[in-house]
């Protein structure tokens, strides 16, 4: 017979289903907004509105980098102060705070992808 699922461990299957879901749909964003822009790669920049998208597609990667980098070190060091004072007791805490770490990692990246796709789909 197989024992139940403790509450904690259905909280963290149901986050982990969830920090999964969002990376599907960050991934199949991406491959639309690839799609769009493959011809300004393809063919150059021959317009001032394909030369603004293709700066675009630079800066917005070096913003969505620092603002992960920014948010995923302040989830950590939230982690490390809960895991210092001990508010972080087991293993599905810890892996709660890891997924949390993740989730701030990913979310800037996740608005701009999504943002793009619809962006270039409506082009």
């Amino acid at each position: 017979m197989v024992a139940p699922m403790s509450l904690a461990f259905q909280r963290l299957s149901l986050r982990v289903a969830q920090l999964s879901l969002q990376t599907l749909e960050m991934s199949m964003a991406a491959g639309v907004t690839i799609a769009a822009r493959a011809p300004l790669l393809y063919s150059g920049a021959r317009t001032a509105s394909d030369a603004a998208e293709a700066q675009r597609m630079v800066f917005e990667k070096v913003e969505a980098t620092i603002e992960s980098n920014v948010a995923a070190s302040m989830a950590m060091m939230t982690l490390w102060t809960r895991m210092a004072v001990g508010g972080v007791r087991g293993p599905t805490a810890l892996a709660h705070g890891l997924a949390d770490v993740a989730s701030a990692a990913a979310l800037p990246v996740r608005k701009r992808v999504r943002a793009n796709a619809r962006r270039l789909v409506r082009r």
